[in-house]
């Protein structure tokens, strides 16, 4: 082959090569845009809600570990909190999940500047009986007008989708993140209603059919009534790192006629407690008996005839969360 034959086949098998690679760059880039048209359209179909799943941060799985702390083992849900994730999400708050091993979960929301609003948990035996979860955290001295932020879940298997009732009659959808979770912000012409009359969701198979309902108060974001308004408040004090005791018991009284408080062990022993002029009372309990409020105690304010006026039950922070993780 002569020299110049030579060179005119090196020319045209570069000249094929060139070509061949400019069509695969053109198919390549025909499926870059096939496939951020593909993103648009699901962008659009589900909002922020579409690309879920990514870890909670070290913050959240810390507060969501904290559900267990100061329990004992029988009472401990041990959420699966190194795989939390987030399940449901809008442009300003997210809300994340760990699994528990009954098939419950615990979740927390997190809003503006990266704030967690405190961890819940649902057993598996709760979502039995309980078609919705649904939490919307409030701020003292909220406005009308401030944001309102609605998660939680559809534990009703069959629904399908979520609609908000507002008081007026009106309706917006939710959309269902990840495993039927959702999280949902209130738009600005409802945030007023919301304020004050509260608001409905309601949950909705395939078919359209109702298969759960949950009603959030008027009263969702209301202050706290003060402790004194209570006709008995009681406050025990614990060490949060074993919360089946209960070292003392403390609070205020404004039931008419109270003159003194006597606590009941339910054993026999009863020890009276006095009151302050102002209505408040303290208790030290004694170190021997610091065990016994896994079962609720009574505590009574009596007048001065020993007519009973106010009672209220006395547990251990443990025994109270035992009894709202078991069911209704």
């Amino acid at each position: 082959m002569t020299e110049d034959a030579l060179r005119s086949d090196l020319l045209a098998a570069y000249g094929g090569l060139l070509a061949r690679r400019r069509h695969r760059l053109a198919l390549v880039r025909g499926v870059a845009v096939c496939s951020l048209a593909v993103l648009a359209l699901a962008g659009a179909a589900f909002g922020t809600a579409a690309l879920l799943g990514w870890p909670a941060p070290p913050h959240v799985k810390k507060e969501i570990a904290a559900v267990d702390q100061g329990l004992p083992a029988d009472l401990r849900l041990n959420p699966d909190v190194e795989h939390a994730r987030a399940v449901a999400a809008t442009e300003t708050a997210t809300l994340y999940a760990a699994s528990l091993r009954d098939g419950g979960s615990c979740t927390e929301m997190v809003t503006g500047g990266d704030r967690g609003r405190g961890a819940t948990c649902t057993t598996g035996a709760q979502r039995g009986w309980r078609p919705l979860d649904v939490t919307m955290p409030s701020d003292d001295q909220a406005g009308p007008d401030s944001p309102v932020v609605v998660g939680g879940r559809v534990n009703a298997e069959a629904g399908a989708s979520l609609h908000v009732l507002y008081a007026d009659g009106s309706t917006d959808p939710f959309p269902l993140g990840d495993d039927r979770y959702f999280l949902f912000e209130i738009p600005a012409a409802h945030r007023a209603s919301v304020h004050a009359s509260g608001l409905e969701l309601v949950a909705e198979d395939a078919h359209g059919s109702v298969v759960g309902r949950a009603t959030v108060p008027a009263d969702w974001d209301d202050p706290a009534v003060p402790d004194e308004q209570a006709p008995l408040y009681v406050s025990t004090r614990s060490d949060e790192s074993d919360f089946t005791k209960v070292y003392g018991v403390e609070g205020h009284v404004s039931a008419a006629g109270a003159a003194r408080l006597e606590l009941d062990y339910g054993d026999g022993m009863r020890v009276s407690i006095a009151l302050q002029p102002d209505g408040s009372y303290e208790y030290a309990v004694p170190a021997d008996r610091i065990d016994d409020f896994m079962q609720p105690r009574t505590l009574s304010a009596l007048d001065d005839h020993g007519r009973v006026v106010a009672s209220a039950a006395v547990a251990a922070v443990a025994y109270w969360r035992g009894r709202d993780r078991s069911g209704p």
